[in-house]
């Protein structure tokens, strides 16, 4: 008895067609979703780099008690109350972050599609689904996701013209993490470029949207911030006074006898009481961490080595490592790594040249405008810092800057003067590429 088996490569292809075709934005974020389900318990029994400093802190949150005063409070609370929900362990600290960074696909998605076309804006969703970095920190109990969130949703709602809704979701945005101000900063820097007649900035009706999206923004997320500084009453610094008493005993004539001495301690502690304290804090405290950050050749990592292929670029930092050794033989079996996903980061300039292009020949006016504002919002203050401040050498503050070039890179190449079958072809090639690097570093080891 034989069995014959026959393949009909005609018919995988057309049915592999038919399924592309139905898979939709619904599809890619089931997939991320599993993904990051397949590793979130990885490791089970310890923290992934800065979660050392978060879980602490969402305890103390918890019991209300200040902590982690250099960055806003509201990722932390969030996640004390998963951990008062689910218990102290894996699950509860990186599961709204897995969550938040999911919703934030679908947000980013939404906001492709004013930009590109259905397809287009579902493959710029699969560069950000896939790109290294942005996946590795919507793992683990990182703070930028969810204002990377909450950022993106204040960006749809701003170009759904719901300017006080989009207030309050860039407010909650700053209170999960304060470098949601890069977002801000991008839709402002856009909206003053696309309004750029001083007679139209003036006008009344202006004026007042203006005045209600600022007014809403400082209630939301300076009020806050106000809030957490009354309730929790954060310090900047704790000093130990020591008081010494001495007590002289003395006899009828008054001549000494002795002298008895006594030590009491107490503490003063310098309280944060306002926002504008808080904020001044959290920037001293950021100043204060250049001189202690000794770089070498052997990590630095430049602003200007996130988008271009120069120095060690496989040479990330690697926020967890678990080695097993088998017949003398030891191999990585976790290792999360910042690795900027080169398909994506190095688009930068290409993406730039593109939009500046655009604005010569005045077409696609609009989204070249908003690349370049995210771009200057979100780059190029890591890149001034580069050159005038200090050595940046973490290369996940780049992370404000990913869904830019995810939504550049349909666009730089449907700006091309190709047929329509080779954009399709290369975009499809690209992703293919993204994709393959994407497992090559995923944390639970598969191709290293």
């Amino acid at each position: 008895m034989s069995i014959k088996l026959e393949l009909d490569l005609y018919s995988v292809w057309n049915k592999t067609q038919a399924f592309l075709k139905k898979f939709n934005i619904g599809y890619l974020l089931l997939l991320v979703l599993a993904l990051h389900f397949l590793i979130m318990s990885t490791p089970s029994d310890g923290y992934v780099f800065d979660e050392a400093h978060y879980v602490p802190a969402a305890l103390k949150t918890l019991h209300l008690e200040a902590a982690n005063a250099e960055h806003t409070p509201l990722a932390k609370i969030v996640v004390g109350l998963s951990i008062a929900v689910f218990g102290n362990y894996w699950l509860a600290w990186r599961l709204p972050i897995v969550v938040m960074s999911v919703l934030s696909l679908y947000v980013f998605y939404l906001i492709a599609r004013r930009f590109l076309d259905g397809k287009y804006a579902l493959l710029a969703t699969a560069f950000l689904s896939f790109d290294v970095m942005y996946f590795v920190n919507g793992s683990i109990f990182i703070l930028d996701l969810p204002a990377i969130l909450f950022g993106l949703l204040g960006i749809e709602l701003y170009f759904a013209k719901r300017y006080k809704w989009s207030a309050v979701a860039f407010g909650v945005a700053f209170l999960m993490k304060e470098l949601a101000l890069l977002l801000i900063g991008a839709v402002f820097i856009y909206h003053i470029l696309t309004h750029l007649s001083l007679k139209k900035h003036l006008s009344k009706v202006n004026i007042q949207k203006f005045g209600s999206f600022f007014l809403v923004l400082l209630l939301v997320g300076g009020g806050g911030l106000w809030v957490y500084d009354v309730v929790y009453k954060p310090t900047t610094s704790t000093v130990l006074v020591q008081n010494i008493n001495e007590n002289i005993v003395v006899d009828a004539n008054g001549a000494t006898l002795t002298t008895i001495t006594s030590t009491s301690n107490f503490t003063v502690s310098n309280y944060i009481t306002n926002p504008v304290e808080h904020m001044l804090f959290a920037f001293g405290y950021f100043s204060g961490l250049a001189p202690t950050i000794n770089t070498t050749e052997a990590n630095y990592r430049p602003p200007w080595s996130w988008i271009l292929p120069i120095g060690d670029v496989f040479n990330s930092p690697h926020y967890f490592s678990v080695a097993v050794t088998s017949d003398n033989v030891s191999k990585v079996t976790v290792d999360y790594v910042s690795q900027v996903t080169p398909t994506v980061a190095y688009m930068l300039v290409p993406i730039l040249a593109v939009a500046l292009w655009s604005l010569l020949k005045k077409s696609n006016v609009k989204v070249a405008l908003f690349y370049i504002s995210w771009i200057t919002a979100t780059y190029l203050p890591w890149f001034l810092f580069g050159l005038f401040v200090q050595r940046m050498t973490f290369n996940y503050y780049f992370i404000y800057t990913i869904p830019a070039l995810a939504l550049g890179i349909p666009y730089f190449w449907r700006s091309l003067p190709l047929s329509d079958r080779i954009k399709k072809g290369a975009l499809v090639v690209q992703l293919l590429v993204t994709v393959v690097f994407f497992f090559a570093f995923f944390p639970v080891v598969l191709l290293r």
